[in-house]
């Protein structure tokens, strides 16, 4: 089975392939174009969805495409869908999520995955994840990408990226989507 990643995030490639596994061939969007896909959109879904069906377009492939955010309780759900914009690099936003956070108790996050599987012209299913926990005080560990290093997961005293690649890849938004995934592709006919 072939899949087109509709992305050019190296870190997201990497652990999409550790979850999914090596039943799957796969290629990425950099493979048919050096472009990054806007994500305009207003909810996860929607800028999935975006990513999904004009890598099909592109690939005549069948493509696999996801957003993901952090939803921060005592932010109203700041950054969320715009957790990829909310500064220029990781080391920004985290910085900002921080400052944002500095006066407030209540540490409460989710991050949250939504992955969008377009398989044929106006054919897609749609698969999402969550992540529940708290934001730390200052970040903490060096592995992973993103806000891994102030994302405590529940049942968790050390970030993301202080557990490493393994543990994350047990427990995280990404894995609880393609858990779904993996179900609905062994549930295909051959």
């Amino acid at each position: 089975m072939l899949i087109v990643l509709a992305t050019k995030n190296e870190h997201k490639i990497k652990e999409i392939k550790e979850i999914l596994g090596t039943d799957i061939h796969y290629q990425t969007l950099s493979d048919y174009f050096n472009i990054n896909i806007k994500e305009a959109g207003r909810t996860l879904m929607q800028n999935s969805l975006t990513k999904a069906a004009f890598t099909f377009k592109i690939s005549g492939k069948p493509a696999l495409a996801d957003d993901s955010g952090i939803f921060v309780e005592a932010l109203n759900g700041e950054p969320g869908v715009f957790s990829s914009r909310y500064g220029i690099d990781d080391e920004d936003r985290i910085t900002k999520l921080l400052k944002n956070l500095e006066t407030k108790k209540n540490r409460k996050a989710v991050f949250k995955a939504v992955f969008v599987y377009y398989y044929a012209l106006n054919k897609y299913e749609i698969f999402d994840g969550e992540c529940a926990g708290e934001i730390a005080y200052e970040p903490r560990g060096t592995t992973g990408f993103g806000y891994d290093p102030v994302f405590i997961p529940n049942g968790y005293k050390k970030t993301f990226a202080q557990l490493g690649q393994k543990v994350k890849n047990r427990i995280s938004h990404r894995t609880k989507a393609l858990a779904k995934f993996k179900k609905y592709l062994q549930q295909l006919p051959v």
